[in-house]
């Protein structure tokens, strides 16, 4: 990226012509890298009608809420909560490859509800997303289709990885290096049931570990859960020497895991890429 401001200025020009001034913006927030960009830049150009939402249910962890009330304060975007209920829908604890879809159906439907519930707003409900060039070309994340379903903006479609965080870094935004924190329904082996139970212990599981070991917030490291309640502990290859599995053992066992193993850290490691299917048939299946 020869010249982040002008880049960052072409974002926002972007932006500009995909929202509206008369309704409200809505950005589907975590607080992750991706979507902090989209709601900073949204709120530069749109800074009296937007709002960053956040769908609350057990793939959330309570570090990553606290993380996105902390960012969206830095920013100054107004932050709502959703309570969503994909955790009870059956294709989505089945975690055979349209969990992703699932839940990202019941989000967007979510912001859409408690917008038009609100009934504050004359004009149009515009809701924006974070994915990025990378996003759009994994096939594992069929949550994209439901994106295009709800018509939802992903303004940083055009972005690598690598372009967000320069453009965060220079948007001031302080976790343009954070390692990716995805929900905790992707550390589920597909196949392993996303059932509450399972969500709330790899949540633990994750936070006695990181605070056992020290890691920063730019390690990527997982617990997976594998079929047999196995825990695999994945961390960056250089820090995988850290990773002592004695102590894993004494802090994980007690949570109900059967065996603990560690490797490498890979992106989707236990992701299935789903079989092609509509999306109707894939939401009933």
């Amino acid at each position: 990226m020869n010249d982040t401001r002008i880049t960052y200025e072409s974002l926002l020009s972007d932006i500009a012509a995909l929202g509206t001034r008369d309704g409200v913006n809505l950005i589907a927030f975590s607080g992750g890298v991706d979507s902090s960009l989209v709601a900073r830049a949204v709120f530069d150009v749109f800074p009296e009608n937007s709002e960053a939402v956040m769908a609350l249910s057990p793939s959330v962890s309570r570090a990553m809420r606290e993380q996105a009330a902390t960012i969206a304060a830095l920013i100054g975007i107004p932050l709502r909560t959703v309570q969503t209920a994909e955790h009870r829908d059956p294709t989505y604890i089945a975690n055979d490859g349209m969990s992703c879809y699932i839940c990202k159906t019941h989000i967007y439907a979510a912001m859409i509800a408690v917008e038009e519930d609100a009934e504050r707003r004359p004009g149009r409900v515009v809701l924006f997303s974070g994915n990025n060039a990378e996003d759009m070309q994994d096939p594992t994340r069929v949550g994209i289709r439901a994106a295009r379903e709800h018509a939802v903006c992903s303004p940083l479609e055009r972005f690598s990885k690598a372009d967000v965080r320069a453009l965060s870094r220079h948007a001031g935004l302080p976790n343009w290096q954070a390692a990716a924190s995805p929900c905790l329904r992707s550390r589920l082996q597909a196949g392993v049931p996303a059932t509450a139970e399972h969500l709330h212990r790899i949540e633990e599981a994750e936070k006695r570990l990181r605070l056992l070991f020290g890691l920063a917030e730019d390690v990527n490291f997982r617990v997976r859960q594998l079929p047999g309640d196995e825990a695999m502990v994945e961390i960056d290859a250089p820090l995988l020497e850290r990773i002592d599995l004695a102590h894993c053992r004494d802090l994980l066992l007690p949570l109900g895991f059967a065996a603990v193993g560690k490797r490498a850290f890979r992106s989707g490691s236990v992701s299935t890429v789903p079989p092609e299917s509509s999306p109707q048939q894939a939401s009933s299946s």
